[in-house]
């Protein structure tokens, strides 16, 4: 191969190296776009479709307009559930919800589910304590190999009165779906805590390893 084939050579394939990186840049950025978009439109669908057909025609903007506005429904639920939040939290309201509370509480199969529900949501929904507090690594499932976990707080309950002083509640989510997973109870000294943010410690696990970092994904979906 003379050296004028060998240099046009090497500039066919750094062009179609470029190509290549560039499509794969551009992959990376529109997946999370079209499923973010995918996913929030079905989400403003489904609650259209369940709180469109409540609205009287009178105030339903579908009526008299020559197109679907979408998002109504949206709109709707959530100032329903602001309305339903200032009442719940007023002094006649919350008496007015512990008294339907109470009248729940003696349905012998609705009391164990509402409590249950109630339980997770404040769970979740609360301002004053993080679901996860930090991200650690814990041995499992067994001797050598490890896992991503998150200490949810001090052991407690029935659990606390069994085991040993020291221990802490792990959630070892599974991936790519982090929203399943294993509830552990391990002695806080066996866990290695991790310098990370919850946040970087979930893209971990949904990414498989492949994220550890917000540097890394810039670093991905840099052209």
């Amino acid at each position: 191969m003379t050296k004028k084939s060998a240099i046009q050579e090497e500039k066919k394939t750094g062009l179609f190296s470029s190509i290549r990186n560039h499509f794969l840049a551009g992959v990376a950025v529109a997946i999370p776009i079209a499923v973010t978009v995918f996913l929030i439109g079905g989400v403003v669908v489904k609650v259209d479709g369940f709180v469109k057909p409540l609205i009287p025609p009178e105030f339903n903007p579908d009526t008299y307009l020559k197109f679907p506005v979408p998002g109504i429904g949206l709109l709707i639920s959530f100032v329903t559930l602001w309305f339903l939040g200032v009442i719940a939290t007023n002094f006649f309201g919350a008496r007015l919800l512990r008294l339907g509370e109470n009248l729940l509480g003696r349905v012998p199969i609705v009391r164990p589910v509402y409590g249950t529900l109630k339980q997770i949501v404040a769970a979740v929904t609360s301002q004053k304590d993080r679901a996860f507090q930090e991200v650690c690594l814990i041995e499992y499932p067994r001797k050598g190999l490890f896992a991503i976990g998150f200490i949810t707080k001090e052991l407690g309950g029935a659990p606390a009165r069994v085991l040993q002083n020291g221990y802490v509640s792990v959630f070892v989510p599974t991936t790519p779906n982090p929203t399943s997973g294993f509830l552990l109870f391990a002695k806080r000294t066996d866990l290695e805590v991790l310098d990370m943010t919850v946040e970087e410690g979930i893209k971990m696990v949904i990414s498989s390893g492949v994220v550890a970092s917000e540097n890394e994904l810039m670093e991905m979906t840099a052209p």
